[in-house]
């Protein structure tokens, strides 16, 4: 093989070699031999394509050994009954770390009638994991959200208002170790109206401790937010200037977030600090809204600033 030759493997596919993308990895010479070394290990049970220069010259295939299948769904995102017609992603929680390059196989919207809802999901070459791969975010196309686009103009939106639908994970979806799933999994939705308003923390409630107690901080949202956001969005610093740690937990269909301290609140003023990036389900932000109308002057971008909310322990 020459020294410059390009060398990719990619996962098997039925279709188009390009339909997968290639495997992360280096190539690593051994004498007179070359050796892929990958990012992440080969899958159980998974066939690989070899490519030099782009042309297929073999075939790997990693045999599935025999053990049950222990792997399962523990969460879908959101949990809201009704999601907004503009709905923009899902998070898919699963109990352990999963195959790369095969979601879109196994991730699927359906109707009523259990037909799957044509391209609905954004095609994308590179799927949406977390480090550990067990959290994978899943993108409706926003080419169809968004009003103008050619995609809106044409098809229209993935969703329609008073529908309902599910997103279903099949159980042939394999986990890191090539083995499939415990059982399939799926969530039922309702379609709302569509969600065009800018996240505003003035319309929140706060329910303010106690001080020199442990009681929970719970802030109320006025609609669900992004449960992927929620987490590393909102933070609060005491009357020091530091952060105050404790465990998060967000309430039923993301409509709520609580801070249980570590240590009895403080007497004094705190801050709510949240970030700008926070969004709703639709995508909506502190700093804009995703699908604006451009003659709206109020739907304008905001200053990329946190916003505040004072408060003191009772």
């Amino acid at each position: 093989m020459p020294a410059d030759a390009a060398v990719l493997v990619r996962p098997f596919t039925e279709g188009r070699l390009d339909e997968l993308p290639p495997m992360g990895g280096r190539l690593v010479r051994d004498g007179d031999d070359v050796c892929f070394l990958p990012r992440f290990a080969f899958i159980d049970g998974a066939t690989y394509t070899v490519l030099v220069d782009g042309v297929e010259v073999a075939a790997v295939v990693r045999p599935r050994p025999d053990h049950p299948p222990t792997t399962q769904v523990l969460a879908v995102f959101p949990t809201a009954a009704v999601v907004p017609r503009n709905l923009l992603r899902f998070y898919i929680w699963f109990s352990a770390p999963m195959s790369e390059g095969f979601a879109a196989g196994h991730v699927r919207l359906v109707d009523d009638a259990h037909e799957v809802i044509p391209a609905v999901l954004l095609p994308t070459r590179h799927e949406l994991w977390d480090v550990d791969r067990r959290r994978l975010t899943v993108l409706l196309d926003p080419a169809r959200i968004k009003r103008g686009l050619v995609a809106h103009r044409e098809i229209g939106y993935p969703l329609q208002s008073g529908a309902r639908f599910r997103i279903v994970v099949d159980a042939e979806f394999a986990d890191a170790r090539g083995i499939p799933m415990r059982a399939p999994a799926d969530r039922p939705y309702d379609i709302g109206d569509d969600e065009r308003r800018r996240v505003e923390p003035d319309r929140w409630t706060l329910t303010v401790p106690c001080g020199s107690t442990l009681d929970p901080l719970v802030v109320a949202f006025d609609r669900p937010l992004d449960h992927g956001l929620l987490a590393r969005c909102i933070r609060v610093v005491g009357p020091d200037g530091h952060r105050v740690s404790g465990s998060l937990e967000m309430g039923p269909e993301e409509r709520s977030w609580c801070l249980v301290p570590r240590t009895s609140w403080v007497h004094g003023s705190h801050q709510l600090l949240v970030d700008p990036n926070l969004e709703d389900l639709a995508g909506n932000s502190l700093a804009r809204v995703f699908d604006r109308d451009l003659e709206q002057v109020a739907d304008e971008p905001r200053a990329n600033q946190p916003t505040v909310l004072s408060f003191a322990p009772r």
